[in-house]
């Protein structure tokens, strides 16, 4: 019965414009989608999926109610081995936040989807040119919520079922800033982000239902409150060119400043952002990261303290 309901159908289609082009991967930007109508995320598909998902990809987690409590967020373990339809029964009753990650690029039903995504989102973005691409899906319950964090990856995001608001804040002082973002890249802190209700001023609020896109720049923190039905929501994280490098200049300043240097800038542009994406990946290559310590090797002493300033 449930394979039924997950045949393989057209293409997706996105209503873009120029303002949408001229703003896409710089700025918030929102637009309508046909993936809603696609038979591929009813509850029977959602378990045949889930059934098929390997679960060390799965993410099953729960929270409270107060969007400045971020120790409420908690991992659910016993729930990432249960049947698919006994999952998405509890995500019904109670308060959970279902990360398939992987599915959209892995999966034998929703691959066809995910490259038609990828395809239209190229031809309607001249220049845009993804060096890598994943795509998860999220199924959450309702009145649920993510607390604020920043992706290192660039992020977009096509509701399916349900509604959500999406809250998102500058990326820049003081919503974050590039130590909290060192940290992350180095793997010693989560992405989570601490969350002053005063900022909700500063943000743009994205009201998703079904049909709804979004997207906004590479680090922008953001937020999101669940409406009071289950949602389900397509999520890309792409790396490009351009968030490769501005990865590579944190990881590396993160590296650096581990080691007892002190630099300056994040510029991603000159020799000095050159030489930073050197060093970030050789340090990748040679395992140098001591995640549990903290530490960094730099071997060249020298030409990390002219870094300092660069």
């Amino acid at each position: 019965m449930a394979a039924a309901t997950r045949k393989r159908v057209a293409p997706p289609l996105l209503d873009w414009s120029e303002d949408h082009r001229g703003e896409f991967a710089r700025g918030v930007v929102s637009a309508r989608h046909q993936l809603a109508r696609l038979p591929l995320f009813t509850d029977e598909a959602l378990a045949a999926m889930l059934d098929q998902h390997d679960r060390a990809n799965l993410d099953v987690c729960t929270m409270g109610r107060d969007p400045a409590e971020r120790s409420s967020w908690r991992d659910v373990p016993v729930c990432r081995h249960l049947p698919g339809h006994h999952l998405i029964e509890a995500v019904h009753q109670t308060r959970l936040w279902v990360h398939a990650r992987h599915a959209l690029d892995t999966d034998s039903e929703l691959k066809p989807v995910f490259a038609a995504m990828m395809d239209q989102l190229r031809h309607l973005n001249p220049g845009w040119a993804p060096l890598r691409a994943y795509g998860g899906v999220v199924i959450a319950s309702p009145g649920a919520q993510v607390f604020l964090h920043s992706d290192i990856s660039e992020t977009m995001m096509f509701q399916v079922r349900g509604s959500q608001q999406v809250f998102v804040y500058p990326p820049r002082d003081p919503w974050v800033s590039d130590r909290a973002l060192e940290g992350v890249l180095l793997g010693e802190a989560g992405e989570d982000l601490p969350y002053d209700p005063s900022w909700d001023a500063e943000a743009a609020r994205i009201d998703m239902e079904r049909g709804s896109f979004a997207a906004w720049p590479l680090h922008a923190p953001h937020r999101i409150r669940f409406g009071n039905e289950l949602s389900v929501t397509l999520v890309l994280e792409v790396v490009t060119q351009g968030s490769l490098v501005k990865n590579g200049v944190l990881h590396a300043n993160g590296l650096m400043r581990r080691a007892g240097f002190n630099p300056k800038s994040a510029d991603t542009a000159g020799l000095g952002a050159a030489v930073k994406l050197a060093i970030s990946r050789a340090a990748k290559a040679a395992g140098a990261v001591r995640r549990r310590r903290g530490e960094a090797d730099i071997s060249d002493v020298s030409l990390a303290r002219a870094l300092e300033q660069a």
